[in-house]
């Protein structure tokens, strides 16, 4: 049964795996692995190819002080951040808007250059 296609499990090597969910939407998909020791893995993937080319277009579209002079619009798009990811966050720096300490946290993580493609305007916060 190696590597065949069986409803509702896909064997993959000696590995056993279903897939849960599957939400077009998010383009999120959700697996559950048999690791053959008696434990099990959930593993969730996200397509975010679209996510970051949008980021890439705001980021772009972005106009150094735009909000001067401008008191209708006190909000300013700073990222855009796929689902999975920003509740891996908020477990592991909390919610910024209730802990001082959990913004600087996010701060810091938008600000490292690795993270620079979720970043939808100019410069850094």
């Amino acid at each position: 049964m190696r590597g065949r296609l069986i409803s509702p499990f896909l064997f993959i090597g000696e590995t056993m795996s279903r897939i849960l969910s599957r939400n077009p939407y998010s383009q999120k998909e959700t697996f559950w692995h048999d690791n053959n020791d008696g434990t099990y893995t959930i593993e969730t993937k996200q397509h975010i190819k679209a996510v970051l080319e949008a980021n890439k277009r705001k980021a772009n579209d972005y106009e150094k002080g735009s909000l001067i002079g401008n008191t209708q619009r006190h909000w300013q798009h700073v990222a855009e951040i796929p689902n999975n990811l920003y509740l891996e966050l908020m477990q592991k720096f909390g919610d910024p808007k209730d802990n001082p300490e959990a913004s600087k946290k996010w701060k810091q993580w938008l600000n490292d250059s690795d993270n620079r493609f979720f970043r939808t305007g100019g410069g850094s916060m």
